[in-house]
């Protein structure tokens, strides 16, 4: 019952999101430009080479990752209200609400009480 109520692991990579996000784009803007000055040259060659081919190949695979996570990736409050989503229910909010009132009354009980000490 002593664990945590957010894992210090999401707020971590939360916090990393932004920087493999840009990352992403930057390293798969170049490879996408690569992959297609590569695919240029390939399909304008009038001989095969296999090599070409299969670098083309891992070029494009490559690119279309990079290019899916850079596009797909959630931002630091979309990892957050996920996080939350995931955890807030009915159940729990009628909980907190039926604590929160009770703790409110019992403030406003022990308010009460110390303004009549202080008049006295």
């Amino acid at each position: 019952m002593n664990e945590p109520i957010i894992s210090p692991w999401l707020i971590y990579w939360a916090g990393r999101i932004e920087f493999i996000q840009i990352t992403c784009c930057v390293v798969g803007l170049v490879v996408t430009a690569f992959a297609v000055t590569a695919a240029m040259a390939v399909l304008t060659d009038d001989y095969e080479h296999d090599e070409s081919v299969k670098a083309l190949k891992i070029l494009v695979c490559a690119a279309l990752i990079l290019d899916t996570l850079a596009v797909f990736l959630p931002t630091k409050t979309e990892i957050f209200a996920m996080y939350a989503a995931e955890h807030i229910t009915p159940a729990n909010i009628k909980a907190t609400g039926e604590f929160t009132g009770k703790t409110v009354d019992a403030l406003i009980e022990k308010i009460l009480k110390a303004s009549k000490t202080v008049k006295e």
